[in-house]
Order: C-alpha cells, then sequence, then structure tokens
C-alpha cells in the first residue's frame, strides 16, 4: 500500500494527507502508523533518498522502473532513518520487487545490502554550496530555500521544522461542553492533554490516536484543527447576530469556528470554489450541530453583485502556496516554484479585493494564509491598502499583522485584521 501511495502522490500531483486518509481505511489499525511514518517519510526524505541511491547505482535513476525505485526509497529510509532490523527490511524490500518486477529483485537486494555496510559514509552530502546542500539534505526545492532565506534569519530552523512530526490540536465544541470537561474526558480515556499557548480554543493531544472514532468527536464535541488555524476566527472575533462570509471556506474548519464565536446566532454564508468539497462542509456544521448557516458556491475572484456591502465580517483565508503546513503536506517543498507563488498572489489580491465590496462601513476583514513570505502576506496587504484608503489595520495585541512560523508546536500562519471606516 505504501508503494502506491507514494506513486500517486509524485506521479498524480494528490495531496498526500488526502491520499493517505482514503488509503489508510483499508489497512488493520495496527498497521496505521507504520504506514503513515512510511510514506510521510519517504516523501519528506525524497531528494536525500534519491541522493544516496544515485551514489550507489550504476543505473541512473530515470531509468530505474518508478515502482522499484519506490521501494528502494522505502528501504534506504528504513535503513537509514527507523530502528528496525536492516536484514528484516533489506529480505522485505526483495520480497516486495519481485511482485513488482521479479528480474530487479537482485537489483534492490545489492543497493540496500551496499547502503547497509556503509550507512555512514553514503548518509553524507557532499556539496559544496550550501543552498544545493540543504535541498538535497532536507528534501526541499532550492528555490523555496531562498524564497525563506530572503526574509527570515532563522531560515534553517524552518526547513528544519518540516520534517518534524507536527503537533496534534483539536478545537472544542464550546456550544456542547467546555474546554475542562472535555480535557478531563480525554484524560480518562488514556489521552495525554495539554494548554494550547496559541489560540484559546484549543488543546494539544500528544498520543492522538484514533480521535476520530471517539464518541466526542462524533457527537460534536470536539473538532480536529491546527491551534494556529483555530486563531484565525478568535481574531476575526464575530458579534452575535451579524452576516458573516466565508469566501475560501472548506472543509468550513473555520466557518465552524465563526458560527461557535457567534453562538450560533446571526447567519454565516460558507462558500467554496469546488463543488466537491460542499458535503464536507455540511457534515462539519451538522456534526457540530450548528444551524445558522448557508453554503455557497462560486469563484470567489468573480463578483457577487448582490453581496454588494451586505457582510458585518469576513474571512479571506485565501488559497496559498502552503508552505506554512509542509509538515502536513511534505510534497509542497518538492513542488512549488516562485512562477506559481507570484500567479497565486495574483488569485489572493483579486479575491481580497472583492470582499471590500461585499463588506459593510464599520465591518471586518481577516485575511489569512498558511504560508510565510512577504509575496502572499504583506505585499497583499500592502497593495490593498493603497487601493482603498477607506480600510485601516486594526492591531493584533499590537502589532499590524501576525506570522507564525511553522516549527514543532505548530503550522506556519500569516493573519491580518483590516476594518472599512
Amino acid at each position: 500500500m505504501a508503494i502506491i501511495t507514494i506513486r500517486d502522490i509524485l506521479d498524480k500531483n494528490l495531496f498526500s494527507n488526502e491520499i493517505i486518509a482514503l488509503n489508510i481505511k483499508k489497512l488493520n489499525k495496527i498497521d496505521h502508523n507504520f504506514y503513515r511514518q512510511l510514506v510521510y517519510g519517504v516523501i519528506e526524505n525524497l531528494y536525500y533518498l534519491d541522493y544516496i541511491i544515485g551514489k550507489i547505482s550504476s543505473v541512473k535513476l530515470k531509468k530505474i522502473d518508478k515502482n522499484i525505485l519506490n521501494i528502494l526509497r522505502l528501504g534506504i529510509y528504513e535503513l537509514r532513518f527507523l530502528n528496525n532490523e536492516n536484514y528484516a527490511s533489506i529480505n522485505e524490500a526483495v520480497k516486495l520487487s519481485k511482485k513488482f518486477n521479479y528480474k530487479s529483485k537482485n537489483f534492490v537486494n545489492a543497493i540496500l545490502r551496499n547502503f547497509d555496510r556503509d550507512i555512514e559514509n553514503l548518509s553524507i552530502v557532499n556539496i559544496k554550496d550550501i543552498d544545493e546542500r540543504y535541498s538535497i539534505q532536507y528534501s526541499i526545492n532550492i528555490e523555496l530555500i531562498r524564497y525563506i532565506k530572503k526574509y527570515y534569519d532563522n531560515y534553517l530552523e524552518i526547513i528544519e521544522s518540516f520534517n518534524k512530526v507536527p503537533s496534534f490540536s483539536l478545537r472544542v465544541n464550546t456550544m456542547l461542553t467546555s474546554k475542562e470537561d472535555l480535557r478531563e474526558i480525554l484524560k480518562l480515556k488514556g489521552y495525554i492533554v495539554d494548554e494550547s499557548k496559541i489560540s484559546k480554543d484549543s488543546l494539544i493531544v500528544e498520543n492522538p490516536s484514533n480521535m476520530t472514532d471517539l464518541e466526542e468527536f462524533k457527537n460534536g464535541l470536539f473538532t480536529i484543527q491546527d491551534q494556529a488555524s483555530i486563531l484565525v476566527s478568535e481574531i476575526l472575533n464575530p458579534s452575535e447576530n451579524s452576516n458573516v462570509l466565508d469566501l475560501c471556506a472548506a472543509p468550513g474548519s473555520k466557518s465552524t469556528h465563526l458560527l461557535q464565536i457567534m453562538n450560533d446566532k446571526g447567519l454565516i454564508y460558507s462558500n467554496d470554489i469546488s463543488k466537491n468539497k460542499l458535503n464536507k462542509i455540511k457534515e462539519n456544521f451538522d456534526r457540530l450541530k450548528f444551524k445558522n448557516y448557508k453554503i455557497i458556491n462560486f469563484d470567489a475572484t468573480q463578483v457577487i453583485e448582490n453581496f454588494e456591502e451586505k457582510f458585518d465580517y469576513i474571512l479571506v483565508d485565501a488559497p496559498c502556496s502552503g508552505i506554512g503546513v509542509i509538515k502536513r503536506k511534505p510534497e509542497i517543498k518538492l513542488k512549488k516554484t516562485m512562477d506559481e507563488i507570484n500567479s497565486l498572489s495574483l488569485i489572493q489580491s483579486s479575491i481580497l479585493s472583492n470582499a471590500y465590496k461585499y463588506l459593510k462601513k464599520g465591518g471586518f476583514i481577516v485575511y489569512s494564509t498558511c504560508t510565510i513570505g512577504n509575496v502572499e502576506n504583506l505585499d497583499i496587504i500592502d497593495k490593498f491598502l493603497n487601493e482603498n484608503n477607506d480600510m485601516k489595520i486594526v492591531e493584533i495585541n499590537g502589532k499590524n499583522y501576525i506570522q507564525l512560523l511553522p516549527d514543532t508546536d505548530n503550522d506556519g500562519f500569516f493573519i491580518c485584521k483590516i476594518a472599512k471606516r
């Protein structure tokens, strides 16, 4: 299953978290963690694994059968990073290769045994240029390294964090329970639960096994959402009986939180461009037992004339490069280019400009992304303010915006609140 999943992520451009969630249902629960570890491990370390294979193999990587190459990647990953018995990992890889391409079994065996005999030396990245070395060592597109380096002195810490296991946070549905009560319930079930340092409605779970199977999840007492993402709605903080618009809503986590903050009083329009994602938004509203919502479907870059000055609060959680969530979608660091980032910035500006038209005087917009760097964040805000002199920044804890950098505790997020005079 891991081989097929890796192939789908790399060849079909599928998101790792989505395809893993789909395929994991086909496995026994006892295998879930190992499967997840193998898939993420290979994608997170892809350039590095290929670099090692390239050192050993006399056959160029492009000429190796794709399934066999993925088996080699898995084998090298296990030998280099996991504490499994090396002979067992090699034997399993050889056995797998027989299923996909019987003639390649000796080739796979030779590559992995050569690596096993000289792991220490073959694991060293012998490249002088520092950016190129980091690109291989941390398996990240060199364009992204240079982009991150441009804005952040601690760029190496950020890059290193991409290969760390992300923290697991949940959002308490305070309409149905309190944070204290839910915390005690989870502790009694054996979970290790801590307070979030970022958002007031979230809890951090250190051992989050099978949480979606819990009755408390099914009954809407909590939903799974990163603490940085939870902070977005808390900053918009809509009042009861308001008209609220979430322009890019799927899967609905922030929409449901906004309605929660409003105590389910008022109305939220939850929009997404993708019809395929609308059912998921509805599922989340219904599971969390909210009623005052409308799910709509349009392209947020297009103007909806009957929305003009209709909303008190608008969330623009814009489509973005996702650099801040690479820990959850490691394929982003392999494929994202500056051309794509620049193209996304045009879409972001268009959506924010349309949000301005929909906002009442005295209303508020929060612009947020799960990315870092100025092109999709500060540059968008500066352009917007220059074009609309009746809009002003609303300070957040004495600052014009929040930029959470990705680390071991949270995703990377940019959040800015703006008011219409």
